[in-house]
């Protein structure tokens, strides 16, 4: 009946989904819905959840505590039973065989906690005791026994961590005692054992000396146990400690171990202390590790300044007091700084090479030289950069090379290795491909590859320093013979040259890669020692230079200033003595020559337009922040030091920035001799050009410019006028000059006018268009520099070639000549101060003459020309691109001491001189003179001349001769002359070439050129025709039958020089001139020197003419019979 029906009446279980209520005429729950089912859904699941985990974690506790409950009632039976057995009466108190202490050792470790149970350490000390008994009579030596006494050393180890507060020191004794005894016995250490065991020991505090410097040393016959050494050797240990430990230790496994150690990524304080203790254990065979050695002394570079006065404290009190207060800055103290102090020692340093040459001597392969040239370079580049102070000794140590004189020299060991790099071979090829050279920095052999190189130029720099012309050309038969073969130079040219030219040329790219970066990769410490880790500090976000393939704290400026110095030094050898073809030098092909001086005049505008804007915002930081001093150490002053690097950052960004924008300019500045000396002269032309029409708003010719100021509606134009006139008397041009125009400072560039006054006093005719005021420069040129004037007067003095150079002993001479006068010594400042005033005008006077392009017959000597190249201005390199006197420089000073001196250097035994450290003087009046005695060093009066120290000598006295001696008189004159011409403009020339500026080219006369630029006047005057008048052709005539020399002559006897300007004639200011003068073949030429004017008579006879011509020039008629 019913055909549905199943059998159950059970009624089916619905599930509504839906969230409607099922009742549909039950009210709405506003709580009800799909997401309140769910969420009540996931409450319910994680309710039963919660359920499960707390019967789960009431079941683990439950066994946990039944586990530990057991092994309680296990350890507790255990230590009944290890009791009992060594309550049984033994003979002697001894185990009665290896087998039954064997099986009590393991008994005890199966219960020893020795936090839980402090029993257990006297279980411990008391089993250790009795087995040290039992090996004296029961063999306790092999088979199971060596990994008993591990873990007999383990669980010693873990007794000594569990020391409470109250600790026992007769049980430590027993503990440590027990630990030695089974440090001695057991199996080899490895490296986690061996750091475990020696941090546990140095971390006791309080416990028995004796005890702890026994168990110290008691694993050092194990190998293993080095690694641990090393980590001890990290921490402060006393005296007593160390020598105990320098008894003990096995030198070789101590070196192994530190080779492999990471200390690099420990604190600098235990680095330090590594670093003492090491050296003090080890110092004498510190050859084998060089490379670890350079690695741990680099990493201290940014925090341990090594040459500081040490404090006076033993080591554990000073790590306390000192080392723990300010990481970032770490004295040292009587041990450090002894320690570190031996690694810089003439023997050491000099046999550190050799050393190295002999341990590897079985290798004959070429890489395996090269790995050893990069570990020594290593080694003395991080020498070099740490100890300051003694860097010229490390590179003479360097250069006298090993005390056997069979051995090869560190010039030539280097120079060897580095031309073998590939990065050398890469420069050397192209220029172009150093830019990315310079930016790689993933590839380790190219940075090995950078130190061997940078250490070789840090060497032959110094090299060239010292070395005469003979010895660099390979011609010197005594001494080391360090030169490198003078073929090999162009090889070292070209890899300079091409170096040095990206360097200046590519300096934006090369900037583009200058990041703001953490103190752990951009400074010192991280090349020399590594990349360190654990003590990134990080510095505000200023922009770092580019490091040389991203080695850090080896910048582009650091190479710059290298690759500057050495090429200048060797140019200046090849000006000397040629060895380089005459095109070697140039680098034109790199430019587009027909655009390259007005893109040089562009840079040039383009830096003043930025350096005048700078000077707007009167920033704070352009003080001179290069000179922050390093040498104060200590917290405070480390903090203003701090502050100094970061104002000098800036600083060299903002420098940086300048040389990106002008790299014309800066190749100018620093390796001129790249460009041909022509267009540096017209370049030079063109930046006073420049500078005359910034001053002159526009107004260059000096006509032009007095009319402009003359009926300027404003009063100071007008004085200036009456500012830049002077009446000048015959035969005291200088004074008057001096007296009239010292005050004008710089505004001398500006056009002057003068007026002669004769020996009566009377004005002499003639109106200032430019020729006067030529006249008037040579004049007092040729009155200030005359070498024959006394007295005070002497400024200028000569050499046997007639040259000329500051008097070297003028101020001593004032004073003397003042003091025999009666001046007391604090009332000579005023007449002291006039001859400083007046060197610096005598050296505007001829910044005068550059500067309007007046061409003056006065030669100077070429080191004194060589200061006004080399005090050229802010280039990159100022430390290598400023004068340093060296012997060669002598020959243009004295040349009889300079071969004196040669002498010195070269003899067998130099003592036999008799020489000391000091020089003599002659100061006074000219019939007074006196011999006055200077010490060249501290103490020079009692330290004689030997062949140890003799190149100090020489360098001491090149110093005194060339530089100390007339510093303040050079000064002063320098002064003046880049008051006028600036230095960076100079620094375009080297001393050969100012000469030329200064006096004209040497090379002979060229009479087309000087006919082709010849004004004519008077009669002479060029008619329609086109024809020279007959007495000029017949002057021509014998002018290119005349020899040079008289050609010179004729030419000084007009212009007043007897050379022609650079450029040729066109040049010429005024231009050379010839008018008639009279019908009467009898008189002779005349001249006026101050419009370069020839006053020839109509002579219609070529031999009359010629005739008297020379009778003119030779007997000196001039102005006064024109």
């Amino acid at each position: 009946m019913y055909q549905s029906f199943t059998g159950q009446s059970r009624r089916p279980r619905q599930v509504n989904l839906s969230g409607r209520p099922s009742n549909p005429f039950a009210a709405a729950n506003p709580s009800t819905g799909p997401q309140s089912t769910i969420a009540s859904a996931q409450q319910e699941r994680l309710q039963r959840q919660q359920q499960r985990e707390r019967v789960q974690a009431s079941g683990r506790i439950q066994r946990v505590w039944r586990g530990h409950s057991a092994r309680r009632k296990a350890f507790k039976s255990w230590r009944e039973i290890w009791d009992a057995a060594e309550e049984q009466p033994r003979a002697n108190g001894v185990y009665a065989s290896a087998e039954e202490s064997l099986s009590q050792l393991n008994r005890l470790l199966l219960f020893f906690s020795p936090k839980r149970e402090a029993s257990d350490i006297k279980r411990l000390g008391w089993y250790g005791m009795k087995q040290i008994s039992t090996s004296e009579t029961v063999p306790c030596n092999d088979g199971p026994w060596p990994d008993a006494y591990s873990k007999l050393r383990r669980a010693c180890l873990r007794a000594l961590g569990a020391r409470g507060e109250k600790q026992d020191q007769e049980l430590d004794h027993t503990i440590l005692n027990v630990l030695a005894f089974a440090a001695r016995r057991s199996t080899s250490m490895q490296q986690a054992d061996a750091v475990t065991y020696y941090e546990a020991l140095t971390s006791l505090q309080r416990a028995p000396e004796d005890a702890i410097q026994n168990a110290l040393i008691a694993p050092l016959g194990d190998e293993g146990a080095y690694a641990g050494l090393v980590v001890l050797l990290g921490r402060p240990l006393s005296q007593p400690m160390l020598s105990l430990l320098k008894s003990a230790v096995y030198r070789p496994s101590l070196i192994h171990a530190l080779s492999r150690a990471d200390f690099l990524q420990t604190s600098a304080r235990s680095r330090l202390w590594l670093l003492g203790n090491f050296n003090f254990l080890c110092g004498d065979t510190r050859v084998g590790i060089t490379n670890t050695i350079a690695q741990l002394l680099g990493s201290l570079a940014d925090y341990v300044y090594f040459e500081d006065k040490p404090i006076d404290v033993d080591n554990l009190q000073f790590d306390r007091e000192y080392l723990s207060k300010d990481p970032a800055y770490l004295p040292l103290n009587t041990f450090l700084h002894e320690q570190t102090s031996s690694l810089v020692n003439q023997e050491s340093v000099r046999n550190l090479l050799v050393r190295n040459s002999t341990a590897d001597s079985s290798y004959t392969n070429g890489e395996q030289s090269n790995t050893n040239a990069q570990v020594f370079a290593n080694y003395a580049l991080t020498l070099l950069r740490c100890f300051t102070r003694k860097a010229d000794d490390i590179r003479m140590w360097l250069y006298l090379g090993p005390t056997k004189p069979h051995e090869i020299p560190a010039t030539r060991f280097f120079w060897n290795a580095a031309k073998t790099t590939s990065v050398f071979s890469v420069v050397c090829k192209d220029s172009r491909a150093v830019v990315p050279l310079m930016k790689s920095s993933s590839a380790a052999d190219q940075r090995e590859d950078w130190t061997v190189v940078m250490v070789f130029l840090e060497l032959y720099t110094f090299l060239l320093k010292i070395m005469d012309d003979e010895e660099f050309m390979g011609r010197s038969t005594s001494g080391p013979q360090s030169a490198i073969p003078i073929e090999d130079v162009a090889i070292l040219v070209t890899f300079l040259k091409n170096l040095g030219f990206t360097l200046y040329f590519n300096a934006a790219e090369l900037n583009e890669s200058s990041l703001p970066v953490a103190r752990d990769s951009g400074s010192l410490s991280s090349h020399f020692g590594g990349r360190i880790a654990s003590e990134t500090i990080a510095e505000d976000a200023e922009p770092k230079p580019l490091t040389v393939a991203g080695m850090p704290g080896m910048t582009a400026d650091y190479l710059k200033g290298i690759v500057t110095g050495l090429l200048r030094s060797i140019y200046e050898r090849d000006s000397r003595r040629s060895f380089l073809p005459a095109d070697h030098w140039l680098m034109t092909s790199r430019f587009d020559m027909t655009a390259f001086i007005p893109g040089v005049v562009a840079e040039e505008e383009n830096r003043h337009r930025i350096a005048d804007q700078e000077e707007e915002d009167g920033d704070a930081d352009d003080s001179d922040d290069e000179m922050y001093d390093f040498s104060s150490r200590g917290p405070a002053s480390y903090h203003r030091n701090q502050e100094a690097r970061a104002r000098a950052q800036r600083k060299a960004s903002r420098r940086r920035y300048l040389e990106s924008v002008a790299p014309r300019l800066e190749i100018l500045q620093n390796m001129p001799f790249f460009i041909p000396f022509h267009t540096r002269v017209e370049i030079f032309r063109q930046f006073v050009h420049l500078d005359q029409s910034k001053r002159r708003n526009g107004l260059v010719d000096p006509d032009t410019w007095r009319a402009n100021m003359m009926f300027s509606p404003q009063e100071p134009g007008r004085n200036m006028l009456a500012r830049h006139h002077a009446q000048i008397k015959r035969k005291s041009e200088f004074e008057d000059a001096f007296q009239a125009f010292y005050e004008l400072g710089a505004d001398l560039k500006e056009p002057i006018q003068i007026t002669f006054l004769d020996e009566f006093g009377l004005q002499e005719a003639g109106i200032d268009g430019g020729g006067v005021t030529k006249e008037f420069l040579t004049s007092v040129i040729n009155q200030a520099f005359n070498p024959a004037n006394g007295g005070l007067e002497k400024y200028f003095i000569e050499n046997e070639k007639h040259l000329l150079f500051p008097n070297p002993t003028a101020m001593d001479d004032a004073i003397a000549i003042l003091r025999e006068a009666g001046l007391k010594d604090g009332h000579m400042k005023p007449f002291l101060r006039e001859i400083f005033q007046k060197y610096e005008f005598l050296g505007r006077i001829i910044g005068k003459c550059l500067y309007e392009g007046i061409l003056v017959d006065v030669s100077f000597a070429g080191f004194f020309l060589k200061k006004w190249a080399l005090t050229g201005g802010h280039g990159s390199a100022p430390s290598e691109s400023g004068y340093r006197a060296n012997i060669n420089d002598l020959r243009d000073f004295d040349e009889a001491l300079y071969k004196g001196l040669l002498d010195v250097k070269s003899a067998p035994d130099a003592s036999a001189y008799g020489l000391t450290f000091t020089v003599d003087d002659l100061v006074g009046s000219r019939d007074k003179k006196q011999v006055v005695e200077r010490e060249l060093i501290a103490g020079g009066a009692d330290t004689p001349v030997t062949n140890e120290n003799r190149l100090i000598y020489l360098n001491r006295m090149s110093w005194y001769r060339l530089q100390g001696q007339s510093a303040p008189q050079t000064n002063a004159f320098l002064k003046g002359l880049s008051s006028i011409i600036q230095p960076t403009w100079l620094s375009m020339f080297n001393q050969a070439e100012l000469q030329t500026l200064i006096g004209g080219a040497q090379a002979g006369i060229d009479v087309g050129d000087l006919r082709r630029n010849t004004q004519y006047g008077g009669v002479y005057v060029i008619g329609d025709d086109g024809q020279e008048h007959p007495s000029v052709r017949l002057f021509w005539r014998v002018m290119e039958g005349l020899p040079d020399e008289d050609r010179r002559k004729v030419l000084k006897f007009v212009t007043s020089t007897p050379r022609g300007p650079l450029l040729g004639f066109s040049n010429l200011n005024p231009r050379f001139s010839i008018r008639d003068s009279s019908s009467d073949e009898g008189r002779i030429p005349s001249a006026s020197t101050c419009v370069n004017l020839l006053k020839l008579p109509m002579y219609k006879s070529e031999d009359v003419l010629r005739e008297k011509l020379l009778y003119a020039v030779n007997s000196g008629a001039g102005f006064d019979l024109s």
